[in-house]
This record gives structure tokens, sequence and C-alpha cells, in this order.
């Protein structure tokens, strides 16, 4: 079982990136699949953001409480990961709400496995190991280490050997992989990847 949960704003490109997932969606995710003729397995929310609660009607719910402690974004990624352990996000990274982008970033730390994708980036966080990093559509490719971190990156513009990252350093902003890949190392620390288009 795999799982994609969507959350607003949700990119164009949903289609693709929920491939044969089972979808849950948040709050008002819920119009914008209907509209791209999305069947949502399982709406999650408090649906303040829905306009036409009829939307909600035939579909399975997890109705929320309007005051709560976790994001509706949150509640769906926990529930998620309670069903399997193959869950991404899309979405939930523009709209007005910076606040609401920051949490989302946080789940990453809390559910270390998680990817979060929208029309233009990807994004993850990667522990000790050595990873294959596919250049795919993406153009740039930006390492923040979220700790004092030591890596090595092959395969990319600006290389990197054994350097040192220091915790929330940007030199790692807008490197770009040369051909189809890059391998990074994570010998020490915690890196976040964020791959761009534009």
């Amino acid at each position: 079982m795999k799982i994609a949960v969507i959350a607003p704003k949700v990119p164009q490109n949903v289609k693709d990136l929920i491939q044969d997932r089972i979808v849950y969606a948040c709050d008002s995710a819920v119009e914008a699949l209907i509209k791209q003729n999305i069947e949502i397995d399982l709406a999650i929310g408090d649906f303040d953001s829905i306009q036409d609660k009829s939307l909600l009607k035939d579909l399975k719910t997890i109705k929320l409480a309007k005051d709560k402690d976790d994001s509706d974004t949150h509640y769906a990624i926990r529930h998620a990961y309670q069903q399997c352990d193959d869950v991404i996000l899309i979405g939930g990274l523009s709209g007005p709400r910076v606040d609401h982008l920051f949490a989302n970033l946080l789940l990453l730390e809390q559910y270390n496995d998680l990817i979060i994708y929208n029309n233009n980036n990807l994004i993850r966080r990667l522990e000790i190991g050595t990873y294959t990093i596919n250049k795919d559509d993406y153009t740039y490719l930006s390492l923040f280490p979220l700790m004092d971190s030591i890596v090595s990156l092959r395969g990319t513009k600006y290389s990197l050997d054994q350097d040192s990252l220091y915790a929330y350093d940007t030199i790692g902003l807008s490197n770009e992989i040369k051909a189809k890949e890059a391998t990074l190392e994570v010998l020490k620390g915690v890196i976040l990847i964020i791959q761009s288009k534009e």
C-alpha cells in the first residue's frame, strides 16, 4: 500500500505525481481534486475552506474539530503512516500562509522518509548514507544542512569531497546535476535536499 496525501495548493501535475497511490485529500484539496477528476479515497479536515459542502456527501471522510493541535495536513500524514510506510505529500508548499508552508516542512523531521512535491519542487531529508539523486526534469539541486554535516557530492556543477557544511548554511543553494544523476554521500549529519525546476 502507498498513500499520497494531497494538500492545498494542489499542483497542476498532481495526477502524474499520484500514480497508483491511495489518495487522501486535505480540506480544500477536495475541490481541486474533484475538478481534476481524481478519485479521493479519504477526505480529512475540518473542511472550513470548502465552499460547497455537498462535495463531501459521497466521500469517506474524517471530520476534524476546527480547534485542534495539529493542522489538517499533519493529521492526514500521521493517519497515512499508521496505514503504511510509503507516504508522500503533494502540495502544501504554496499559498498565502507561510506558517503552513513552514509547518509542512517541519513534518520532514518527524517523518524522515516523507517526500514533498509540488509543480516545481521535490523536497526530502537525508541522513547518513549514499544516495543517487536523479535529475529528472529538475534544473537545480540545493543542499541545506539541518545540523553540522560532512558530505561528498559528485556529478554536479559544484562538487564536494568530504566537505563540512555547518547547520543552516546556504552555501549549497542552486547547484546543478550535470548529466542524468548525481551521487550524494552524507558522512555526518542531516541534509535537506530541494530539487527545483525553476
